[in-house]
């Protein structure tokens, strides 16, 4: 009888972290986009290039490969491109442009990024223009 409680103790701890591990790697599962400007993404700017997006818990990760990363907080929002298409949401202010949002075509939940003070401040003096980037999957 302890044999067998053993053993579904293991099988089920097994279970258990089969399971944690695919919820990790689907929360860490990249984006590809190509930036076509400089932006900034929290506090920290960045220069136009491709860029590898993906989100952990409740960060979203960019790195160029050339060593240009930064790590954003984000809130969960609805997903207006659900079912639709991985979509990088800019918010642009004259030439300046911030990351704003990243939309997972089979998430119904986007995550927005946390307004920067420099957003912050330019979103005081004017209305941003959204400019939306297609993504492909990793």
């Amino acid at each position: 009888m302890r044999y067998a409680k053993r053993l579904l103790t293991a099988a089920a701890l097994v279970g258990l972290v089969s399971v944690m591990s695919l919820s990790l790697y689907a929360q860490s599962e990249g984006l590809r986009v190509t930036i076509p400007f400089a932006f900034q993404a929290g506090e920290k700017a960045l220069p136009a290039g491709n860029y590898i997006v993906q989100k952990q818990g409740d960060a979203i990760w960019l790195s160029d490969g050339k060593g240009n990363i930064a790590a954003v907080l984000s809130n969960p929002v609805p997903n207006k491109a659900f079912g639709l298409d991985n979509l990088i949401v800019f918010h642009r202010y004259g030439d300046q442009n911030f990351l704003s949002e990243v939309r997972w075509i089979e998430s119904p939940t986007a995550r927005g990024v946390l307004e920067s003070k420099a957003e912050h401040r330019m979103a005081s003096a004017t209305s941003p223009e959204s400019v939306k980037l297609a993504a492909n999957s990793r």
